[in-house]
């Protein structure tokens, strides 16, 4: 370690020559100057560790060169040499600052070395002091500048997951593929701010990809024959394969050529993989923001990606479920329409060996032979409910319609029913306006909505009960409805009512049987007349049509409500 600078202030001669003397054993490094002038100019040059000064100088006092030394470094010892006479001029000097004072003639010249070391040992803690205050200030300096980064990381983490959870809110409204793949690439492209983004999708059983969608690109539709890259080839082959994100290129670069993208160029690139079960199905790219990406964005796009991964083969299971379920539809359709011309047969030849006036049965050949016909009905309009349903799926049920009447048509679904109403002890009341405008509709069709809700009530209702059937007009809109007085439904079974297949679970209802299609049909037909459905002490079910000079009611949806209570008007559709 370097010996401490100790500078003797002194124009005598003599005691200068003793202090030098007194301290010349000590690992000191000691330098004299005879005037305050003089020793101005050496603590200028180098300002020592301890200053031993005489307090009175000529020209400038030893107080001048104790305040220009403090001026340089605040913690510089001084230590004053004065007179039994101007001792009290010492002690205002202790005042203003001095660290000690020796009178003269010393009276004990062996403690003028034990004052120099006490001096500088308490001038070295002072700078030591200083050093470690000045480190911790440094540190805490570092440690608020991190604390500050860790917070706005913080921040900007929960920005990033409230905008993820919202644009998954947005992605996911639909489940169509086409829709939700430019949702995913415009979503990408709006997140990190760039005017570019394309989504690549890895080919079933291969490591081939292509690109499936994208923003802000102008270039001709991809070519279907070659894969615009391999797994492992090239940027984005090595973000599928590796499941890792990468950047590539800056602002300005050199520029590359977006696979699939013919003549599209860019000079900055993010990548990320869209994984689902440790497997890479896709990669989001994104390009050439403006200003360049920042240095979260890349962070931003994997966990997008990774959101969008599950987006994407939720679509992809929705689009197989779709092709299953028409498959499932159009096998049931045929296998229905195959059982039915057979089975008509079967129905003919039952009614022909019925009929009285061709064959003498016996009772219990009568018996059998209606039991055969009921069931033969049975089976037939199940049959018929089927096929409807699939048409109603791939929208091919014919539809005629007409500018007609409403009255001739709910009457004559009434008709339809007098032998169910006459066998359950049913009276039937009918309350139709007088006021009615003519709809456009199908005859058929609406009939067989009528004759539905009305054989529904009729089933449900008690022996000897009633039910009524009303029709009224108002603003542009006719309204059917058909009220019975059964047990009723409960309100937690009301959405049940328009899903196919789906019946309630109650005693009337495992009596009366039925296929959970007839509601279904019904919504469908309706909706098909731009007009909507409803249903519900008892059950009350009604529908409206458009009038035909009246604007298509744009709400087209089955409801069910229960009068008088809570489900009143429920949506079930």
């Amino acid at each position: 370690m370097a010996p401490a600078r100790v500078l003797v202030v002194e124009d005598d001669e003599t005691v200068a020559d003793v202090m030098v003397e007194v301290l010349r054993d000590e690992p000191l490094e000691i330098a004299v100057a005879a005037s305050a002038e003089e020793a101005l100019r050496m603590i200028a040059e180098h300002c020592p560790d301890l200053i031993l000064t005489d307090l009175s100088l000529p020209g400038k006092s030893g107080l001048d060169v104790m305040r220009h030394a403090r001026a340089i470094d605040p913690e510089v010892a001084v230590v004053l040499m004065t007179g039994h006479a101007s001792v009290q001029n010492a002690v205002d000097a202790l005042r203003q600052g001095a660290s000690d004072y020796i009178t003269k003639p010393f009276a004990d010249i062996d403690e003028i070395p034990k004052i120099v070391r006490r001096h500088l040992g308490n001038r070295r803690l002072k700078v030591e002091n200083r050093a470690l205050l000045s480190q911790l200030q440094r540190q805490n300096e570092v440690l608020q500048r991190h604390e500050q980064e860790l917070r706005e990381r913080v921040e900007q983490a929960t920005r990033n997951l409230d905008a993820l959870y919202r644009v998954s809110m947005e992605i996911g409204a639909n489940l169509e593929l086409q829709p939700r793949l430019a949702r995913i690439v415009e979503t990408a492209a709006r997140l990190v701010s760039a005017p570019t983004a394309v989504l690549y999708l890895q080919s079933e059983d291969s490591d081939e990809f292509r690109r499936g969608a994208t923003h802000g690109v102008d270039a001709p539709p991809p070519d279907e024959g070659a894969p615009h890259f391999l797994s492992g080839e090239g940027l984005l082959g090595r973000v599928a394969k590796d499941q890792a994100p990468a950047r590539q290129g800056s602002p300005g670069g050199p520029t590359l050529e977006l696979p699939g993208c013919r003549g599209v160029l860019a000079h900055e690139v993010l990548a990320a993989p869209l994984v689902l079960e440790h497997q890479s199905i896709g990669v989001l790219l994104v390009a050439d923001r403006p200003e360049g990406f920042a240095e979260g964005d890349l962070e931003f796009l994997r966990m997008f990606a990774a959101q969008a991964a599950v987006q994407l083969r939720n679509s992809q299971l929705f689009e197989h479920t779709k092709v299953l379920d028409r498959l499932k539809s159009d096998f049931v359709a045929v296998v229905s329409h195959e059982i039915r011309t057979p089975l008509t047969s079967v129905k003919g030849a039952v009614e022909l060996l019925s009929d009285v006036r061709y064959f003498k049965n016996t009772d219990q050949q009568t018996k059998l032979l209606t039991i055969a016909h009921a069931n033969a009905e049975r089976l037939l309009l199940l049959i018929n409910d089927i096929l409807d349903f699939s048409k109603l799926e791939a929208a091919s049920l014919p539809m005629t319609l007409e500018r007609q009447r409403l009255e001739p048509v709910v009457q004559q679904a009434a008709q339809n029913l007098r032998m169910l109403l006459e066998e359950r002890r049913i009276r039937l009341e009918i309350a139709l306006a007088t006021d009615l405008p003519e709809a456009s509709l199908d005859a058929l069709r609406v009939a067989q909505v009528v004759t539905n809700l009305l054989s529904n009530a009729i089933k449900f209702s008690p022996r000897g009960g009633r039910v009524r059937l009303e029709a009224s007009a108002a603003e542009g809109v006719l309204r059917v409805s058909v009220r019975d007085h059964g047990e009723g439904i409960a309100a937690q079974d009301l959405p049940k009512l328009f899903k196919k297949f789906q019946q309630i679970d109650s005693g009337s209802t495992r009596k009366v049987g039925g296929t959970g299609l007839g509601l279904v049909i019904c919504k469908g037909i309706v909706e098909q007349h731009g007009g909507q459905s409803v249903r519900g002490e008892g059950s009350l079910f009604w529908f409206t049509l458009p009038a035909a000079d009246a604007a298509p009611v744009q709400d087209s949806s089955l409801r069910a409500g229960i009068p008088g209570g809570p489900g009143e008007g429920l949506e079930a559709a």
